[in-house]
């Protein structure tokens, strides 16, 4: 069965089209439309070794599915688009309404709508990708892959807001937690690299961060909630502050609902403390030349990280493994060792040169006198969304 699975986000579009049947799960090939809306927008594509690229300035999101739609026939692995049997999306936040893989369906559509104004980065590029594949593709079964559904085993009191309860019960007002896919992916993968698995905390640091206490496989706490926005800053949202200050800058700056909303989206996080990026790595640059706010910024980001990982070492009483994925995760040794320092006494040391080493991933970074084992694991939400579809339909 052949299926594609795709990643719509605010800047990006990732997509992975796959052959699976029973065990078997083949990559047929993979691509991306990447800068959306900016000068240097380009689609990459690749199959068989093979590496496909094209400049398409200032590319929409529409623009950009329509050319994955034609491509994947144009340059392969389909021959025509009827080889394709069902289509992957990763869905964000349904809420308590859909947070089970689903036939996206009016009723999934509606759960996503309800739920837009908290989610815009994340809703409303998903919202548009279903309406282009329900115009230009109308006979391909569409699949939602919800980030919430591997968060449903964490516990009511971990979930449970300090509000009145009524009122979270009516609005469905509850921790539901993100990045589902990626850290159910870092359970499986380190259950199959090392027996020290019981006890994980799943650090996924990217322009979008969640950590995620994971034991014996299944989610026991998030830091992200009700929306992606709350945990630890991201690249323009603010993480966990105290809610009042949002009624303090109403009454003092006179801030909108629709102010406010593009504050906690766009402003904040590295960007609003910074004043400078989005990008870890280029304020890593700027903080060597001697910029103050760069430094706390990442002071900001270390610290917040340390904190939630001290609360779930507290929450699992101990831990056997430590594991960084996503962009930053993955690939910024510097973070991960600036994480990882003065942690000794919890069990954490890593080895600084095989941290900062171009060894393959996954890979080992703790050293041998280390108690707790740390890792680098690539995330590949892509195969989760694909093999979520396939249980689904083949249930």
């Amino acid at each position: 069965m052949k299926i594609m699975a795709l990643n719509s986000g605010g800047s990006s579009i990732k997509y992975e089209l796959y052959e699976i049947e029973k065990e078997q799960e083949i990559s047929l090939g993979r691509g991306a439309i990447k800068q959306l809306y900016r000068d240097d927008s380009l689609w990459e594509h690749k199959i068989n070794g093979k590496i496909f690229q094209t400049s398409m300035p200032q590319c929409s999101h529409e623009q950009g599915l329509k050319t994955i739609i034609n491509n994947i026939v144009e340059y392969g692995p389909l021959n025509d688009l009827k080889e394709l049997k069902a289509i992957g999306i990763k869905c964000i936040n349904g809420g308590n309404r859909v947070n089970s893989t689903s036939l996206i369906d009016f009723q999934v559509i509606s759960a996503l709508q309800e739920l837009e104004s908290v989610t815009p980065v994340h809703n409303s590029p998903t919202l548009l990708t279903i309406d282009i594949f329900q115009r230009f593709l109308p006979q391909v079964p569409l699949v939602g892959v919800f980030e919430t559904t591997f968060h449903q085993s964490i516990p009511l009191a971990h979930y449970t807001y300090g509000l009145p309860f009524e009122l979270c019960q009516k609005h469905g007002i509850f921790k539901f937690g993100f990045h589902g896919n990626s850290h159910r992916y870092i359970s499986e993968k380190i259950s199959q690299l090392t027996t020290a698995s019981s006890r994980v905390i799943s650090c996924h640091l990217g322009s979008g961060s969640s950590i995620c206490a994971i034991q014996d496989g299944k989610s026991l706490d998030i830091s992200s909630g009700f929306t992606p926005q709350s945990g630890i800053i991201m690249s323009s949202r603010p993480g966990d502050f105290d809610p009042q200050v949002i009624t303090y800058l109403q009454e003092k700056e006179k801030m909108s609902y629709s102010a406010i909303n593009e504050l906690l989206v766009k402003k904040s996080g590295l960007l609003g403390i910074s004043g400078q990026s989005t990008e870890i790595w280029e304020l890593e640059k700027a903080a060597k030349e001697g910029n103050e706010r760069a430094l706390l910024t990442i002071e900001v980001f270390v610290y917040q990280v340390k904190k939630y990982i001290g609360s779930f070492i507290a929450l699992m009483n101990g831990l056997d493994a430590l594991v960084f994925t996503g962009g930053i995760g993955e690939n910024d040794s510097f973070v991960r060792e600036k994480i990882c320092h003065n942690l000794d006494q919890v069990g954490i040391v890593i080895d600084s040169q095989k941290n900062r080493s171009n060894d393959p991933l996954p890979k080992s970074i703790h050293n041998n006198t280390s108690q707790v084992e740390v890792w680098v694991i690539p995330t590949n939400e892509e195969l989760m969304i694909a093999r979520e579809t396939y249980a689904y339909l083949q249930a």
